[in-house]
């Protein structure tokens, strides 16, 4: 996963899906803070036209083609879905978010990423990654600390 969480953090194009015109609701802070860290986000979303002044798509067939990084926040159910719909798109890598609830991975959205050769990073928060500085370092030192995290991150 390593590999693939450079690649997310090299390319400064990300989708993604689960915003919310809430500022409070962590799909939202996530938006504000990887502008903020000089990511071109594309939020995706059927309903919503824009968001922090930024426009949405309506789906992700709409996204332009060099975009091939998504992240994903939303429930576990509603990621399969999509990820079942990414198949004949430009996305070449998912981030399924993990952060102190359930997250949006399940085993069946990982094997639909892998059956369609799409990489997938899961059981992380990506702002460990994307943007790694006070609370976003201190919550990857307690998850590995107690051992939630991923393998490969364990040792």
């Amino acid at each position: 996963m390593n590999a693939i969480i450079g690649k997310f953090t090299e390319d400064k194009n990300v989708a993604l899906i689960g915003i919310s015109t809430d500022k409070m609701k962590f799909g939202n802070q996530l938006l504000r803070e990887l502008v903020k860290k000089g990511y071109t986000v594309f939020p995706v979303h059927p309903f919503i036209k824009e968001v922090n002044g930024i426009l949405c798509y309506s789906d992700i067939k709409s996204l332009p083609a060099y975009v091939t990084n998504l992240i994903l926040v939303v429930n576990p159910a509603v990621t399969e879905q999509i990820v079942y719909q990414l198949k004949d798109t430009s996305i070449k890598r998912v981030w399924l978010h993990k952060g102190s609830g359930g997250g949006s991975s399940s085993d069946a959205a990982i094997a639909t990423c892998r059956k369609n050769g799409i990489e997938v990073v899961y059981g992380l928060c990506p702002m460990m990654f994307l943007s790694p500085s006070g609370m976003h370092s201190f919550h990857f030192w307690l998850r590995k600390k107690f051992g939630k995290l991923p393998e490969e991150f364990k040792k």
